[in-house]
């Protein structure tokens, strides 16, 4: 995984920028592919027994914790939320280079498809960005022993539990990263300030979204 980001890493400016859709999709993946890297990392030690027999749990696994386990992990959920959510960021990149980009001959989304069009998508990614961002702090917080309400949501007892503050981060930050981005859906891409505004909190929305997984 490290090779490959490297080589889409260097292939980038010549190759696949010009490309519709392979730009944005390579920026995400170089982003969403970090997590999955370290997962990996981390479940070789786990593999290995090191971990495991340092807390006398080895026993549990027999020989080796079965791998499909790491896909039940919120790991997936934070993988479809970083992809979605960079990929929404980029094409609102696009959106505010689109002058120069369509002078340069450079066929990205909004150029070739319209601003409308591509804050549309924007807009979408974001959403999905957001849905997986709470589904994961939800699933969380639903099956955790507490009893779950909008009551003892904002209760000072569960607001110092983890499980909470992590379904509060993710809510604010998808928040923020939706409201943004419909916008920019709403002015159809036309208001470059909106996108160059959404742009720049989407950085603080990743955040905490990334906060909410920790």
């Amino acid at each position: 995984m490290v090779i490959g980001g490297a080589i889409i890493t260097y292939l980038y400016t010549v190759h696949l920028k010009p490309q519709t859709w392979i730009k944005n999709l390579s920026c995400a993946s170089l982003v969403a592919m970090s997590p999955v890297t370290s997962a990996l990392a981390a479940w070789e030690v786990l593999c290995d027994g090191t971990f495991l027999k340092g807390q006398g749990v080895v026993g549990m696994f027999s020989t080796q914790p079965p791998f499909y386990l790491i896909f039940k992990s919120p790991i997936c959920f934070l993988v479809v939320s970083l992809f979605s959510g960079i990929f929404s960021r980029e094409v609102l990149m696009d959106i505010t280079d689109y002058d120069g980009d369509k002078e340069a001959g450079i066929e990205t989304v909004p150029v070739k498809y319209g601003k409308k069009y591509a804050s549309g998508v924007a807009l979408g990614c974001s959403f999905l960005s957001s849905f997986s961002a709470c589904a994961a702090s939800l699933i969380q917080l639903v099956t955790s022993k507490q009893e779950f309400s909008m009551k003892s949501l904002v209760s000072t007892s569960l607001l110092t539990n983890s499980v909470t503050r992590k379904f509060i981060l993710a809510l604010v930050g998808s928040a923020m990263m939706v409201q943004r981005t419909f916008c920019v859906w709403r002015a159809n891409g036309e208001k470059s300030k909106l996108a160059e505004r959404a742009i720049r909190e989407c950085l603080l929305s990743t955040v905490l979204i990334l906060a909410s997984f920790v």
